[in-house]
């Protein structure tokens, strides 16, 4: 991995003694990682060449690294797009919920007569992560 500051899409598992193995040149620390199976690369994503890879994991953004024993291992970044569905979702609700309100005949009466919305009606909700 030329990069190791780039993000990329990987499939990660977390390390297992058991599966993979542990020997004198291990990192000391390699269990609390996860191990890259497999990066993905734009191309393979577009044209969804990665699936059937998927049996082996789940499809991470991840930040990739080299350890001591020489392991590729990968930071997982995906919470992040978490966070950003999630905040999506509940604008997506607030919005649908103000599209249902103005629809009411009281707010398009208030329309027609003083050309704005009801006053809790005239902010449409924005997307902000609010960090």
């Amino acid at each position: 991995m030329s990069n190791n500051n780039k993000f990329k899409l990987a499939i990660c598992k977390r390390f297992n003694d058991e599966l993979y193995g542990k020997d004198e040149n291990s990192s000391p620390d390699i269990e609390n990682h996860y191990l890259i199976i497999y990066t993905i690369e734009l191309e393979e994503f577009y044209n969804n060449d990665y699936i059937n890879l998927l049996q082996d994991g789940k499809l991470d953004i991840i930040k990739c690294d080299e350890l001591s024993g020489l392991e590729q291992v990968g930071y997982i970044n995906t919470f992040w797009l978490k966070i950003v569905q999630r905040r999506w979702k509940k604008i997506y609700k607030m919005r649908q919920d103000m599209i249902k309100a103005r629809s009411s005949l009281q707010a398009l009466n208030e329309r027609k007569l003083t050309g704005k919305w009801p006053k809790h009606l005239r902010v449409w909700p924005l997307f902000h992560l609010g960090l």
